[in-house]
């Protein structure tokens, strides 16, 4: 661990367990993470909040966005107002090397008045939900999750690969847990070799090849990542052949 990547390297991997999937406004979709699981990896590397990091709020306003019309047949009244959104600046403190204080600031923002389905809602809790923001936004920098921020998440062999590892680190047995997953291991592999021998051309055959690589690599499983390798080479005369006759 260089000294630049102290804190980066102990806090960029996320446990899947702690994230959810979500779509935000527009449709776009991404992967959450859970708050209080940050907040416990900054505990972790920094000490208790308050005593090893904390934050301060900077700015607490209302920002107004474009103007708004009420469902007209429940409310023929209603005067045009304008979608507010929550904006808070949050400066994060820490405790780095030698006690020396450093810091990080960012915006949190959340819908407080806004449009959705046809009707116009209010959030009373955009303060808070500001708030997380402002503070998961600070820690991005620092490394926190940089494998969701990253887009390691999109690729389902990464966070295999990733929740076997959190798998062994909380087991009771690691032992155990480790038999169980080299076992699962062996088993994969003879189930892609059977499948590429049962490949009914060289495009079929490649792309079980592909896929199975690609979760081996996830998983740095270079040895394995040779042995399906051999087994592409090994196959591909055969289709060669067939195309010459």
């Amino acid at each position: 661990m260089t000294t630049n990547m102290r804190i980066w390297d102990q806090v960029d991997t996320t446990d899947p367990s702690a994230t959810k999937n979500f779509t935000g406004m527009g449709g776009f979709k991404g992967t959450a993470i859970k708050p209080t699981y940050l907040m416990r990896k900054a505990t972790e590397v920094f000490g208790p909040c308050g005593e090893g990091w904390g934050w301060t709020v900077l700015e607490d306003r209302f920002d107004e966005g474009a103007p708004l019309q009420a469902p007209t047949k429940e409310w023929p009244d209603a005067p045009r107002i304008n979608a507010k959104l929550h904006t808070l600046k949050v400066e994060l403190w820490y405790l780095g090397k030698d006690g020396q204080k450093c810091t990080v600031q960012h915006y949190g923002h959340t819908p407080f008045v806004f449009p959705q389905q046809g009707k116009i809602l209010t959030d009373w809790e955009a303060a808070k939900k500001s708030l997380t923001d402002a503070i998961g936004k600070c820690l991005q920098p620092l490394g926190f999750s940089a494998d969701i921020h990253l887009g390691l998440f999109d690729d389902a062999a990464y966070v295999d690969a990733v929740r076997d590892e959190v798998a062994i680190s909380k087991a009771e047995d690691r032992v155990a847990e480790e038999e169980r997953q080299q076992q699962e291991r062996l088993d994969y592999i003879r189930s892609v070799i059977e499948t590429m021998k049962g490949a009914q051309s060289a495009q079929e055959l490649k792309k079980i090849h592909d896929h199975a690589v690609r979760r081996l690599t996830a998983r740095n499983d270079d040895t394995a990542v040779k042995r399906i390798a051999k087994e592409l080479k090994d196959l591909s005369p055969k289709f060669d052949e067939e195309s010459a006759a």
